[in-house]
């Protein structure tokens, strides 16, 4: 929603006029010690086009690396930890010099694992022309593919092979891709059939557990339970804290272990614990190039 036909409703020497006002009360405020800055006025006042300023699009991309390329990508497509595609964000990409975004920083969304982040209006102006540059780019980029192949697949599935088979991605240690061959994991042979979208496929081959994730919904972590005396009993995890463990059997029957001063001890093993290990480890070239092998298992 862009206020600023309410905030800035005159044009020419009467805008230049409220935008000084503006930088002065800044000034009192411990704010801005210029005056604005003719593009950045521009920005906050929503007078530039959707790409954003080129001028401000520097500092941006500079504040977009440190503080969002790590959960959302280098080119804000989302991440491995499930973070969304800002390039498709009405809050993030809306022409209103970075008050939507500004307000919605401020508080984050801390149940998502987004924490607030306080931002100047200067910065959230640069991050909003950032924004609507990603988005603009991306628009292109889609544009000018007319050869019918999904954006999603830009990488190279050789070298997404290479990986998967590699010392880094050690995929292949659990995972089989010929039919009917066991593994200790799901069996991908068929994984482009069941994920026939390569952007779904993107998505559910990234482990997600940021979004209320909870050990009692799956059996993909394991607790044992240890006094000193030499009892131990284990069973899936449902839940572990410093005074209680829980943990249940294959038929869901779950059995509580009161805990004091660390006693008993527990230790947790995670089936999946490679799969959180690569989140660490990923580069958006790694990600792009396994969807594009895992796309050829058909």
């Amino acid at each position: 929603m862009s206020r600023s036909s309410q905030q800035f409703p005159a044009r020419g020497a009467m805008r230049t006029s409220i935008l000084n006002c503006l930088a002065l009360a800044a000034i009192a405020m411990g704010g801005f010690t210029t005056p604005l800055p003719p593009a950045l006025a521009a920005e906050i006042a929503g007078e530039v086009p959707a790409t954003g300023n080129p001028g401000l699009r520097q500092q941006g991309d500079a504040l977009y690396q440190q503080i969002c390329a790590a959960c959302h990508g280098g080119d804000g497509s989302g991440g491995p930890g499930g973070a969304p595609d800002l390039r498709q964000s009405a809050i993030a990409t809306a022409a209103d010099g970075g008050r939507t975004l500004k307000a919605f920083l401020d508080v984050g969304r801390p149940e998502r694992g987004m924490a607030p982040f306080l931002l100047s209006e200067a910065q959230n102006a640069q991050l909003s022309a950032t924004f609507r540059s990603l988005r603009a780019a991306a628009e292109a980029a889609t544009g000018a593919d007319s050869s019918g192949v999904d954006p999603v697949l830009v990488g190279d599935p050789a070298v997404g092979k290479a990986f998967f088979n590699g010392p880094i991605g050690r995929c292949n240690t659990c995972h089989a891709v010929e039919p009917d061959q066991s593994s200790s994991a799901a069996n991908l042979a068929h994984i482009a059939r069941k994920y026939p979208d390569a952007r779904n496929l993107q998505n559910n081959m990234l482990l997600n557990r940021v979004f209320f994730w909870s050990p009692a919904l799956s059996e993909d972590v394991t607790a044992t339970v240890s006094y000193r005396e030499g009892r131990s009993y284990s069973g899936f995890l449902s839940s572990v804290s410093d005074f209680k463990v829980i943990i249940r059997d294959k038929a869901g029957v779950e059995t509580t272990f009161s805990r004091d001063k660390g006693e008993p001890h527990v230790v947790l093993q995670d089936r999946l614990q490679h799969h959180l290990d690569l989140l660490e480890i990923y580069r958006d070239a790694d990600i792009h190039h396994l969807t594009a092998y895992l796309t050829t298992l058909k």
